[in-house]
């Protein structure tokens, strides 16, 4: 039987070695929470107060299966112990992983992340599948800094003195093709700007083209040609 061709692709980049998801997932949840505090105020009754968004988080159910020939499997699917192996690694050595979504539209996603979860169990009648869940947490680089304190000055006093380490790098987002980004305004037919169809609001999705040097040169999702002014580079 020919094999089940999809656009959705799924990898997890675990140090630096790329795992393509076997079988694709009937459903991807992808949460995006935030941290608004809300408060009584006199007068007023309860007030909300927005936040930064918080982390994003990603999770599905699938199975890694034991026939690689199922017409449904991606190519280049391995055994389930490899894969079972890999996330097990990941989360005795708390790896920071990379989760990549390209093909699927609005579930479009590249980010850092750790996994939160992960779960394998077996069912009767289906010898050598293996099911499983996962759970992925969005990922943040942070830059903590160093105080050294105290040092004796000659005249027995101990004087304070405090230095700081310099941060460590962060990476700074870069436009790329599989960029997350936030999209606002008018997104075009073409990178010209010919014939806008629609306007984004907030819009999470990913980089699929860049046109250097035409007007409108940078192609989003599925959606259309925008320009870069009108982007928010998220990772």
């Amino acid at each position: 039987m020919a094999r089940v061709k999809s656009s959705c692709a799924i990898y997890v980049v675990f140090g630096g070695r790329k795992v393509k998801i076997p079988v694709n997932p009937e459903e991807i949840e992808i949460k995006c929470p935030t941290d608004h505090k809300t408060y009584d105020v006199i007068g007023l009754g309860e007030i909300v107060v927005p936040r930064r968004p918080s982390l994003r988080e990603v999770s599905w159910e699938s199975f890694f299966p034991g026939d690689r020939s199922e017409p449904y499997v991606n190519t280049g699917a391995g055994k389930p112990a490899g894969y079972l192996e890999s996330f097990k690694t990941a989360m005795e050595e708390k790896q920071v992983c990379r989760l990549v979504i390209s093909g699927s539209g609005v579930c479009d996603t590249n980010m850092q992340c750790v996994i939160t979860d992960f779960e394998t169990k077996n069912k009767g009648g289906e010898p050598g599948d293996l099911y499983y869940s996962v759970g992925f947490q969005e990922y943040r680089p942070y830059a903590p800094k160093t105080l050294t304190i105290l040092k004796e000055g000659n005249d027995g006093q101990g004087n304070a003195e405090a230095s700081a380490e310099s941060e460590r790098p962060v990476e700074k987002p870069v436009l790329r093709v599989g960029a997350p980004v936030v999209v606002n305004g008018d997104y075009c037919y073409d990178s010209y700007g010919s014939r806008p169809h629609g306007t984004a609001n907030n819009l999470s999705t990913t980089v699929t083209r860049i046109v250097s040097g035409n007007p409108y040169p940078v192609h989003v999702g599925h959606y259309g040609w925008v320009l870069e002014s009108q982007l928010q580079i998220m990772g």
